[in-house]
């Protein structure tokens, strides 16, 4: 009896992981980007040298960046942000990439951001995403 317990219930958990592998998988579904409350237009260059104006601008899906100041966490509001160097310098650690940004005020800081982050928006040709090691400046407009 035990047995044959044993039998049904891995016959079970094998039909269940055929059903669960059986669906899900649509690689045609179009992925969909964050869409914040306040539209934010930024011009991004990357490492390549294009440059696309993208409307709808996030970072990580906010509207704020956030990264190492020294040793402290800073949140920075993309309404404070005039333009951002990425690569701007060298960091020690090798999963954050320095930044140099330029705020409105005219004050500039430097940051360092995580380098697998990644920022979205619409282009007039699509939906935009690119990781944030591969961005070497935003302009916001």
């Amino acid at each position: 009896m035990k047995t044959r317990r044993a039998a049904l219930a891995l016959a079970l958990a094998v039909a269940a992981g055929w059903l669960m592998g059986l669906g899900g998988n649509d690689t045609n579904t179009p992925k969909t980007i964050p869409i914040p409350q306040k539209n934010f237009t930024v011009v991004i260059s990357d490492a390549r040298g294009m440059k696309a104006r993208v409307e709808r601008f996030t970072w990580e899906g906010k509207v704020h960046f956030q990264g190492l100041y020294g040793n402290a966490t800073i949140t920075l509001p993309f309404q404070k942000v005039l333009s951002f160097k990425v690569g701007a310098g060298t960091s020690s650690n090798p999963s954050l990439i320095q930044s140099r940004v330029t705020l409105r005020s005219g004050e500039t800081i430097d940051l360092a951001m995580e380098r697998t982050s990644k920022c979205y928006g619409e282009s007039s040709f699509g939906d935009y995403e690119i990781f944030f090691k591969d961005v070497t400046e935003l302009q916001f407009q």
